[in-house]
């Protein structure tokens, strides 16, 4: 069953996985890890999520760019691959201009004609900024919010309290869409009208808190 959007506010979109591909940096890393890159990449990535998890409860925030460095950092020795100065300076410029999956820039631009459209993501807001104007879709986003703002990560609540703050409306008035099981579960919580992006056929956590809609593409928001 597609979202039933009418009764919706805002739409909020988490921003890595769901509107920026994360694979975009598949080149840079095979350029400086040849066959390596693929094991640095998924490692990376999980290693960033987790630290956003563990600095929350251990009460020690740091900005989303941080922790990306930190993350990739343990993905090399994990690994046992030397991770230089240059490299690190190379990639991270490179994170801060991924590039949205194809249809995203055209999604935001229809959406945003009858919706109030967000984003809400862990980055800190340079990152943000940079990639959405790198993307061309700051344009049709009426707010970009950060957990910068509550100084702890997703799937805290007061994160998620950010967009109701924002837009001062009532939590079933936001729907929250990300492609990350854990996210959807977090703002299913919160009280958000959830919308996960399944777009790898992926299990969704068995946390007691299930999307009210899952959709395989974005253009089915439409």
């Amino acid at each position: 069953m597609k979202p039933n959007l009418h009764k919706i506010k805002a739409l909020v979109f988490d921003a890595y996985g769901t509107l920026l591909d994360v694979k975009s940096l598949d080149e840079r890393l095979s350029y400086h890890f040849n066959e390596q890159a693929g094991q640095i990449n998924s490692i990376w990535r999980q290693k960033q999520l987790q630290y956003t998890w563990l600095r929350s409860l251990m009460d020690r925030y740091k900005p989303f760019a941080q922790v990306t460095r930190e993350a990739l950092d343990f993905a090399c020795k994990d690994v046992g691959v030397d991770l230089s100065e240059e490299i690190m300076a190379d990639l991270m410029d490179h994170y801060y201009v991924l590039n949205s999956f194809p249809e995203v820039p055209n999604l935001l631009k229809e959406l945003s004609k009858s919706h109030v459209c967000a984003v809400l993501s862990n980055a800190d807001m340079p990152m943000l900024q940079k990639a959405c104007d790198h993307n061309g879709i700051t344009q049709f986003l009426d707010a970009i919010l950060t957990v910068d703002f509550a100084r702890v990560n997703k799937p805290a609540p007061q994160v998620y309290e950010l967009a109701t703050q924002h837009f001062l409306c009532e939590r079933e008035e936001i729907a929250f869409i990300s492609s990350n099981t854990w996210d959807v579960a977090g703002a299913k919580s919160f009280g958000f009208k959830s919308i996960w992006l399944n777009r790898t056929n992926g299990t969704m956590e068995t946390l007691g808190f299930d999307p009210d809609w899952t959709i395989h593409y974005l253009e089915e928001l439409i």
